[in-house]
């Protein structure tokens, strides 16, 4: 009897979520203090569209912590949705092999 594998990729699908989610607390890290602008460029190009919200931040004093707040959020977000985007495509594909079967 022979039992159908699934390729590694999809038995080992959480290496990229938690490749992202990594990159995500760095690049917060980075949002919080800033010592490069390219970090910083980074993390808000990585945050969008959650950091076109920055456009509504008002110029006062603190603008700089909320702006990070903001960017951490979105990239947190980001995060939050590649981890359950991958486990309903997961869910997905194993539900598909298991009617194969």
């Amino acid at each position: 009897m022979s039992s159908h594998r699934l390729p590694p990729l999809y038995r080992h699908a959480w290496w990229l979520p938690g490749a992202c989610s990594a990159l995500a607390a760095a690049l917060a890290a980075a949002a919080f203090h800033p010592s490069e602008s390219l970090l910083l460029a980074v993390a808000i190009l990585c945050a969008l569209p959650w950091s076109l919200a920055l456009l509504l931040l008002d110029l006062s004093h603190g603008f700089a912590d909320r702006a990070a707040l903001v960017v951490s959020l979105g990239l947190f977000a980001n995060a939050i949705l590649i981890w359950v985007v991958t486990a309903l495509l997961r869910a997905r594909l194993l539900h598909r092999h298991l009617n194969e079967s």
